[in-house]
């Protein structure tokens, strides 16, 4: 099983999802051990799920953030292309629009990778 990470971003005035993504840099094995998510099973999937502060996005963010832009497979210009509008797109979020975030859930979700 092949396991990826989606953000949705809950807007702070109407309760509902105001940033909906799932960054391909954010490495799920480590979130799996994060002490803040919590597994929940539905009998065939495991998936983790945690509500997370703007500052605790914020520090997730910088830590894979930094990795995708150094690391020898994320750090390549096509990979940086790919990523790029994505990356400005949560930068955005986290840090000129906070005001309008109550906070954000964040999902370790499992997926049928066919292999």
């Amino acid at each position: 099983m092949a396991f990826s990470v989606r953000i949705i971003g809950i807007s702070k005035k109407t309760g509902k999802a105001l940033l909906d993504m799932e960054p391909q840099w954010w490495r799920a094995n480590q979130l799996e051990d994060d002490e803040r998510f919590v597994m929940s099973n539905d009998g065939s999937y495991f998936d983790y799920d945690a509500d997370l502060s703007i500052e605790e996005m914020k520090d997730l963010h910088e830590q894979f953030k930094r990795a995708a832009i150094t690391d020898t497979v994320y750090g390549s210009d096509q990979w940086q292309e790919i990523i790029q509008s994505k990356l400005e797109l949560l930068d955005k979020a986290l840090y000129s629009e906070t005001d309008q975030y109550s906070h954000f859930h964040v999902t370790v979700f499992e997926w049928e990778s066919g292999l």
